[in-house]
Formats: C-alpha cells, sequence, structure tokens
C-alpha cells in the first residue's frame, strides 16, 4: 500500500509582534511550504489592497504559496448573532473578505459559525445554518469555506451538526485540535469527519485551555491525530496553528523550528513534489 506523503504549513497567528516578512523567512527556512493567514489585520490588511498585494509577493519571494487565510471573527463577523440587524452586518462583512481573497486566488477561507455564543446552542445553530446558506450564495467561486470546530462542548457540537447540515462540497472542515481536546471524548468529531478536510489548525494543550502549544509540549495523542487523518485519502496539506498572536516567552526561532521538527516526527519527511 502506497504510503501517504503530507506537506506542512503554518499560520501568522505563531506571534503577531514579530514582522511578517521575519515570520515569512523563518517559515521558509525551515521548509514549510504554505502558510495561512491569520486573522489579525496586522497580517491580512484588509482591506489595505496595496499591502496585500505586497504580502502576496512576499510570500513567493521565500518560496511559500498561501493556502488560506482567517476570516476575521468577532461581534461585526458573528453569523450566529440573534440581534438580525447585526447578524446581517455580519454576512455582509464574511462576503466582502472572502471577495477580497478570492481576487488573489486564496483557495480556502478559515471561518469561525459563530463568536461568543450570546443564545442557546440549538439557537446558535439555525442562525449559523441560514447565515452560512447566505453567504454560500453569493461567495466566489474559486474560494472554499472551512468550517473551524471551537472550544467547548457547545461549539463542538455546533461544528458537528453542520457537517451534517451541508454537503461536503458546500463546506470542508478545519480540524482544530487544541478545540476538539477542551470540547469532549479525544476525537469525536476528527475520527467523524476527517474525510471532509480540507485544512487543519494543529497544536497542543492539555484539555484546559486553549494554549497552542508545539504538538507534545501538552496531552493530546498525536499518533491517534495522525491515524485519523491519514484516512482522509485526498487530504495532504497540514497545517499547523502554533502560538496565540501574542509575544512568545522563548525565541520565535525556536518555536518555529521544533513545530517543523515536530511535524515531521508526525507525518514524515515534507514531499516536495505535492502541489500545494
Amino acid at each position: 500500500m502506497k504510503i501517504k506523503q503530507y506537506r506542512f504549513g503554518i499560520s501568522t497567528t505563531v506571534d503577531y509582534t514579530v514582522e511578517i516578512e521575519i515570520l515569512f523567512q523563518l517559515f521558509s527556512k525551515y521548509k514549510f511550504h504554505f502558510v495561512s493567514i491569520g486573522a489579525n489585520y496586522k497580517h491580512h490588511f484588509f482591506p489595505d489592497k496595496n499591502k496585500f498585494t505586497d504580502l502576496i509577493q512576499l510570500a513567493e519571494d521565500h518560496n511559500l504559496l498561501i493556502d488560506s487565510i482567517h476570516i476575521p471573527f468577532g461581534a461585526d463577523y458573528d453569523l450566529a448573532n440573534p440581534i438580525e440587524k447585526e447578524r446581517l452586518m455580519a454576512i455582509d462583512n464574511v462576503l466582502k473578505f472572502l471577495t477580497y481573497c478570492a481576487e488573489y486566488n486564496i483557495p480556502i477561507g478559515v471561518l469561525h459559525p459563530h463568536h461568543y455564543l450570546m443564545d442557546t446552542k440549538e439557537n446558535a445553530l439555525s442562525l449559523a445554518t441560514e447565515s452560512i446558506r447566505r453567504v454560500l450564495s453569493k461567495k466566489p467561486e474559486n474560494i472554499k469555506i472551512a468550517v473551524e470546530n471551537l472550544p467547548d462542548a457547545r461549539g463542538s457540537w455546533i461544528a458537528d451538526q453542520l457537517f451534517n447540515i451541508f454537503d461536503s462540497n458546500e463546506i470542508g472542515f478545519c480540524y482544530d485540535s487544541s478545540h476538539e481536546n477542551m470540547s469532549g471524548p479525544p476525537f469525536h468529531l476528527l475520527k467523524k469527519h476527517n474525510s471532509r478536510l480540507i485544512t487543519s489548525h494543529l497544536s497542543d494543550n492539555h484539555g484546559v485551555s486553549d494554549e497552542h502549544l508545539v504538538p507534545g509540549d501538552g496531552n493530546i495523542n498525536w499518533s491517534e491525530v495522525f491515524l485519523y487523518i491519514d484516512k482522509a485519502e485526498s487530504f495532504r496539506n497540514i497545517l499547523f496553528e502554533v502560538g496565540t498572536g501574542e509575544k512568545l516567552s522563548v525565541s520565535v526561532e525556536d518555536y518555529i523550528k521544533r513545530t517543523a521538527q515536530k511535524a515531521v516526527e508526525i507525518f514524515g519527511k515534507n514531499d516536495q513534489s505535492i502541489s500545494c
């Protein structure tokens, strides 16, 4: 049986206090092949197209492909907001961001289906479902939506239900290992929905808070993560979301280097021949 080979990427969320050019230099130095742009405006520059064009070129200069971008989240992007006027504005904001990114042929937009829940999980699911339907009906065709599982049991339940409501050609799965580890039994979402994976936010924690540690620094069983991800036949691009965007207490280069080493340890050597 042919062994799957993977390519590795990393998100700019590792440390937002570090200039993006320095991060790209380090990502390239430690053999990451693609990047994901985090939701912080300091890195995605939305809606400053001149700066974003420069960002695209900077990635190319370091032989990095921008494989995904995190749609901003918060009150202005809350698709489950029970206040209709604010929810409709959030839908419009998500669509504007997707349209902006699609102009640059970024293939994946990572979406939080809700923000801090202001309602029951059932009502939040209903509102998020209707909002996502609206987004899908108007979004550009050349960008896919990857719904991310959010922390706690409610967020996990909502993600699970959305994957039951929408087909895989409508929404994909951005698997966040740290979030799932805070939300219920190990791998309850990854085991069930690994076939829908189109990107990932891999990091470690101890099951209590969203630490976004380098794999191996928490209590997640990475052998199990590998087994379930490896079952997703068409999924090849492994993305790590380590660091929380705040200033790290250790060297950012050391953090990136250790993440690259763990990527190889868990998933095997980078396959340079796979196209992102």
